[in-house]
């Protein structure tokens, strides 16, 4: 999170974490995507590493829950702003 401008108003500093929170999403979106990529190359193998799928596919989920959480917590936001800004 970048430090807030010396004179930044409420409704700059919500808009400026509306932004890193979309650039934050769309992080983890993509490391989500690589979870998945991972998880169907190690199943595709001819004798997988369960172990590892099981691993991948635990912190796949709580990823995907992460990003849940936070879309909701970023549309509160941008509700906010709407209705203030």
């Amino acid at each position: 999170m970048n430090p807030p401008p010396a004179a930044e108003s409420g409704c700059q500093m919500m808009k400026r974490l509306a932004k890193e929170q979309a650039k934050s999403i769309e992080k983890s979106e993509e490391h989500a995507e690589e979870f998945r990529t991972r998880i169907t190359e190690l199943e595709a193998q001819a004798n997988p590493d369960q172990a590892q799928i099981s691993a991948l596919k635990q912190a796949l989920e709580q990823l995907e829950k992460k990003i849940a959480e936070d879309r909701v917590a970023l549309s509160d936001l941008e509700s906010v702003i709407s209705e203030n800004c």
